[in-house]
């Protein structure tokens, strides 16, 4: 990744639409699709941020020039150059505050803009000699516009801007200006600082993009492992927890067993072909069709469910907010069924204003909540709750059984 940042500073962050195989290779470090778009966001972001540096040096540098000129310039030089040096800052200050509000930057869009702002800071600098030969009134300014150009076209842009000033201070010298060996160097010095300032960004700002997104990843990949283990534990470890529950029905009824097992793996198949075509695409189920096929695989199950859903309750909940919703629900079935040694429950939906309110009840026997929760209740039903945003209380009365109450933004 140090190799692709420098090769980015080196070549420039905004890849020309003439060059789309140079592009290429420079992502190419990236693996797949999603590395590819972090590339494309690293460049934005380091983009950003040396626009939006050379803005801000701009913005600084120019009323300390404008204080200079007031101080050291004439009355003519005055006149003709304070209208200049006001409408620069005035747009540099506008153009810096466009770009804050802007999340990202794309120096590729802006490459013809830098051009002209590099022959503007030219412009300006051999009018103001010709005006005031004696205070280099510009010269600092110019430096900005060497780092945009080193932004977008790389170091091999900020070199060639360097060695295009020299006509300039030709042009400047003419008019009167300073053109002694030691003046030339110290010009020379401003805009090779600002290629190096530029290319030192560059970098330090890719890494530290680069270090955000390492965090997000990995924070990404933490999330998904626990839902997959969430997944896991309320379906397949469910599902097998319930097949290998012994009872008398496997003595007397052993056909009526049989079908049972086959009841339940139907309706897992088809939770998991749903949960398929979810994955490839398909529209989401809405949530009261959704629990009624929750409600039919407890059936199965020898589980019987009341539901009762409000007409439209969680007809506009996202398909993650859904998802988990749907989650908790099974996994406080799953106790029941387990756990209460009763053989009905009820769920009830309903909205509050802007809130979801989801409550599973069930009168069976009943837990002592002192004691640490178990996996499911909370991975699969605090945690999961609380990664859409939602709040769950789980309440239990021993001999008098136990209310889950979900609520979440409707």
């Amino acid at each position: 990744m140090l190799m692709l940042l420098t090769r980015g500073a080196l070549a420039g962050f905004a890849p020309s639409p003439h060059q789309p195989v140079r592009t290429a290779r420079l992502c190419s470090h990236a693996r797949g699709p999603a590395g590819a778009a972090a590339c494309a966001a690293l460049h934005r972001q380091a983009s950003r941020c040396v626009l939006l540096g050379a803005l801000a040096y701009r913005v600084f540098v120019l009323p300390v020039a404008l204080t200079l000129l007031a101080v050291r310039g004439g009355t003519v030089a005055l006149a003709s150059l304070l209208p200049v040096g006001m409408l620069l800052l005035a747009g540099n200050v506008v153009a810096f505050v466009a770009s804050w509000r802007r999340p990202t930057a794309d120096l590729a869009r802006l490459r013809g803009a830098a051009l002209v702002d590099l022959a503007v800071a030219y412009g300006v600098n051999v009018v103001a000699s010709a005006a005031a030969p004696d205070v280099e009134v510009f010269w600092s300014y110019l430096a900005g516009a060497v780092v945009l150009t080193t932004g977008a076209y790389g170091l091999l842009g900020g070199v060639v801007a360097v060695l295009l000033s020299v006509p300039v201070q030709v042009s400047m010298a003419a008019f009167g200006a300073a053109a002694d060996a030691g003046v030339v160097a110290g010009r020379f010095g401003w805009l090779g600082s600002a290629v190096a300032v530029t290319m030192v960004a560059l970098v330090i700002c890719g890494l530290s993009v680069h270090m955000a997104m390492l965090y997000g990843i990995r924070a990404g990949r933490e999330a998904e492992r626990a839902r997959s283990l969430r997944s896991m534990h309320d379906t397949v470890l469910q599902t097998l927890e319930a097949i290998a529950l012994h009872s008398a029905a496997d003595e007397t009824s052993p056909a009526a067993k049989l079908a049972e097992l086959r009841g339940v793996a139907r309706a897992q198949a088809g939770r998991l072909r749903r949960v398929l075509d979810e994955f490839g695409g398909a529209p989401d189920t809405p949530l009261a069709g959704a629990l009624a096929e929750l409600v039919g695989e407890f059936a199965v199950r020898g589980l019987r469910v009341e539901l009762a859903v409000a007409a439209g309750a969680g007809s506009q909940l996202p398909g993650r907010w859904r998802d988990a919703l749907l989650g908790v629900v099974r996994e406080a079935l799953s106790n029941v069924a387990k756990h209460a040694g009763v053989g009905d429950a009820v769920v009830r939906v309903d909205e509050a204003g802007d809130t979801l309110v989801v409550v599973v009840r069930d009168h069976g026997c009943g837990f002592d909540l002192a004691g640490r929760p178990g996996f499911g209740i909370r991975e699969s039903i605090v945690a999961r709750t609380r990664e859409v945003g939602g709040t769950v209380s789980v309440e239990s009365w021993p001999g008098r059984g136990t209310r889950v109450t979900l609520r979440m933004p409707a």
